[in-house]
């Protein structure tokens, strides 16, 4: 997998996008083949489930006659991901992941996801690490910093700022994971965006040590940052993006600070011992289509992974997701490879950390 899709690639993708012609929509060939059948579909809950089920699920309904069902994935999703293969229980079919996720699955096995074996005729409309042989990327999503407008005299503009606890008052809540935390740290002791990896995890842990007892939750899950930002019990935090928006969209005075953000794709894989691969990679292809991800930015603030979408949204809406220049310029990506090799060990050593 590459991972050296920096930013100003991304921009040079986003390019004269006014000028692209509008996509056609994806048609399947025999599309009421699989009419009646169940195609369990696991997704991150919340704002995801919402907006995938405008722009994905019901229009693939009502396309296909094909009912989908949905459940939500845990934080970490490998242990259950693998459970569910290694028992053979039929949890899902098909499953949202990351780049970081996928090289994680496939260091356990070749058994636990399908090649997706889809045809991709307009490939060059994607944005770099869209696809890999058992991924397809439909969404990019950024960890950033959100904060309560009605709260906070003067609006931080870095990590530095978040660590400044004199000069920015306020309860504040970090993700109780390695992942970003960690980026966050560095980021916020000096090293620039683009000399993050590999992580300095010493240094990272020593910046982390100066914030700790200023930390007033450790928040563990999408809907718990969003909560927290909705109902103002921080005043500044770390959060996904997504999550972040769906508290302002809730109508919770609250901004976003896209500055020392990390930025990632969530895309579907297919489960390996599902017995509906076929119908699980004609939904896939059917998530590929410009204007049903330009969809579901109306309930999701994801940044679609086909480039043609942007033809289908409006300058505002566009300006309130990750990959909008202004916000993008602000963000680097998050290292896929480094996080598939270091996880499992920087997690162990970040929880002893925080009982200590």
């Amino acid at each position: 997998m590459n991972n050296n899709f920096s930013r100003r690639e991304f921009m040079k993708t986003t390019t004269g996008l006014a000028a692209v012609a509008l996509a056609a929509p994806v048609i399947l060939k025999g599309s009421r083949v699989f009419a009646g059948e169940t195609l369990v579909v696991r997704d991150m809950g919340g704002a995801f489930y919402e907006g995938f089920k405008v722009a994905f699920y019901d229009t693939f309904t009502a396309e296909t006659g094909v009912v989908i069902q949905t459940n939500t994935n845990e934080p970490d999703p490998i242990p259950q991901y693998k459970m569910a293969v290694d028992t053979d229980t039929k949890l899902f079919d098909v499953a949202l992941m990351t780049p970081e996720h996928v090289l994680r699955i496939r260091q356990l096995g070749d058994q636990y996801m399908l090649p997706l074996n889809i045809e991709i005729p307009n490939k060059a409309d994607f944005t770099p690490n869209t696809f890999e042989p058992e991924f397809a990327g439909v969404a990019i999503f950024a960890l950033a910093m959100g904060y309560r407008k009605d709260t906070m005299k003067t609006v931080p503009t870095s990590w530095a700022d978040f660590w400044n606890v004199e000069a920015f008052e306020g309860r504040r809540g970090l993700w109780r994971s390695p992942v970003t935390t960690l980026e966050m740290a560095l980021l916020a002791d000096g090293v620039p965006l683009d000399k993050l990896y590999p992580l300095d995890v010493d240094r990272a842990f020593k910046s982390l040590d100066k914030i700790k007892s200023h930390i007033n939750i450790w928040w563990t899950s999408g809907a718990h940052a969003t909560q927290l930002l909705k109902d103002g019990e921080l005043d500044m935090m770390s959060t996904w993006s997504t999550r972040a928006q769906a508290a302002i969209n809730a109508g919770a005075p609250a901004g976003i600070v896209w500055n020392g953000g990390l930025f990632n794709i969530d895309g579907w894989t297919i489960a390996g011992n599902t017995e509906k691969a076929d119908l699980a990679r004609k939904f896939i292809e059917w998530c590929l289509d410009a204007k049903r991800q330009a969809a579901y930015t109306d309930l999701l603030a994801c940044g679609p992974t086909n480039m043609k979408a942007y033809d289908h949204l409006s300058a505002e809406k566009a300006t309130l997701l990750p990959t909008a220049p202004d916000n993008i310029k602000g963000l680097t990506v998050l290292n896929a490879a480094y996080w598939a090799e270091n996880q499992d060990a920087l997690t162990q050593r970040f929880e002893q950390w925080i009982l200590s």
